[in-house]
């Protein structure tokens, strides 16, 4: 029996990186019995989008089409996605990501094998410079992107967490959006609002209503970093935003008092021993923590 698979990407102002993803996506190995297509859910953008998707589009190995959904947000855009398609599998990949030839047959591998409602693959960084010397494999989960080396000496079991969970690089079954819902469109970073997490949201609640999620090491993508993400600043304001967006979805947390207290010694600890990767750790932990109980304050 043919399986269905549309491959989704929502992108918003990004022409001059989404040219790189399409041509990853034309590129892919699908396997056999598989019917792919592609839909570009372009976001509301004002920049030379519709016209790079439309021209890339006629000379695509794939089926590929693009829809101009209004409403700003990365929900919105994932949402109407959903909307779009009556596949049996729909796969996201962001608009500044390269997937590898294998990762869409790598990941609905993993999928199909293991009955997953939904899997997200590695996510691997793509520095468009030489990132500082601060910024570490430890400080990468606060740019979404993997450490390849430890999560392949990981056991399994510690590798298949929420945290190592990144929408740059997920697929879920269709079946997993009727049972469980789709994402949050109160959530998610856009303009002014500064509360994301609408990912995260979605796959805990799969998880908390007994989903089958899991990690797929094998499907692999490539996640551009730029300059302007290699900044303690850009990364402190992420982690406020992230703990705003667990106050707001009603994720389990510790951001209780010991939190701040215990990363505050943990900071200054680091920054006399003249470790800067660890204090800036610890710095964008007491972030997520004012932002978790400022979020908690404006839902009250």
């Amino acid at each position: 029996m043919t399986v269905k698979l549309t491959i989704a990407i929502p992108t918003h102002n990004r022409a001059a990186l989404v040219r790189e993803t399409l041509a990853s996506v034309s590129a892919l190995a699908i396997p056999a019995g598989v019917d792919a297509d592609c839909v570009v859910i372009d976001n509301a953008s004002t920049d030379e989008t519709a016209t790079i998707v439309d021209d890339f589009a006629r000379g695509a190995a794939l089926l590929m089409r693009r829809v101009f959904e209004p409403h700003p947000g990365s929900s919105f855009a994932r949402n109407r996605a959903v909307d779009e398609t009556t596949s049996d599998f729909i796969f996201f990949i962001d608009d500044d990501a390269v997937a590898e030839r294998d990762w869409a047959a790598e990941l609905l591998d993993d999928m199909r094998r293991r009955d997953l409602d939904a899997a997200c693959g590695m996510v691997l960084p793509r520095w468009s410079s030489p990132p500082p010397r601060w910024l570490g494999p430890s400080l990468w989960v606060k740019l979404a992107v993997h450490d390849r080396r430890a999560i392949e000496s990981a056991p399994t079991a510690s590798v298949e967490r929420l945290d190592n969970y990144f929408s740059a690089n997920v697929g879920f079954k269709r079946s997993a959006f009727a049972r469980f819902g789709k994402f949050r469109e109160d959530l998610g970073v856009v303009g002014g609002n500064p509360i994301s997490g609408e990912d995260t949201e979605l796959f805990a609640r799969i998880l908390s209503r007994g989903g089958a999620m899991g990690f797929a090491p094998r499907a692999i993508v490539h996640h551009v970093i730029p300059p302007e993400r290699m900044t303690r600043a850009y990364l402190r304001r992420k982690s406020f935003a992230f703990g705003m967006g667990t106050a707001f979805a009603g994720l389990q947390n510790h951001n209780q008092f010991d939190k701040l207290v215990r990363n505050g010694v943990r900071m200054a600890t680091a920054a006399m021993r003249g470790d800067p990767e660890r204090a800036i750790y610890h710095e964008l932990e007491c972030a997520n923590f004012l932002g978790y109980w400022r979020g908690r304050l404006i839902a009250r």
